[in-house]
């Protein structure tokens, strides 16, 4: 049976630099698959347009925090508002206390999984 992310997000970019953004897209993904408790961490980007997705899958709340205070925020992320703004982010789940903190940007949370596939 596949496991299924506690918590999802969706965070919308609009690129201003694409191959800054590219490269620092491929350091963060690289970073993101050493941590415990990050199932997936997948990039898109419409190069015609400059519009980017990154769509995250956590195993729990403490991986996303994790995540969130690790190098891919303190180090190597600080790079990315170079090459990009981040326009929204929607985020699924059980995300406790993000949903009360000051946002970085414009986001949605949505709580947790209604219903859904098993397997």
């Amino acid at each position: 049976m596949a496991q299924h992310a506690a918590i999802r997000c969706v965070l919308q970019m609009q690129v201003h630099d694409i191959p800054l953004f590219k490269e620092v897209a491929a350091e963060c993904s690289a970073i993101s698959d050493t941590e415990p408790g990050t199932l997936y961490y997948d990039w898109f980007l419409n190069e015609e347009t400059g519009e980017a997705r990154l769509i995250e899958g956590y195993q729990s709340y403490a991986a996303i925090v994790a995540h969130a205070t690790g190098p891919v925020f303190t180090d190597v992320g600080v790079r990315m508002m170079e090459a990009c703004t981040f326009v929204h982010m929607d985020a699924f789940g059980d995300t406790e206390r993000m949903a009360k903190g000051p946002d970085f940007w414009p986001s949605t949370y949505w709580g947790p999984r209604v219903a859904g596939l098993e397997g």
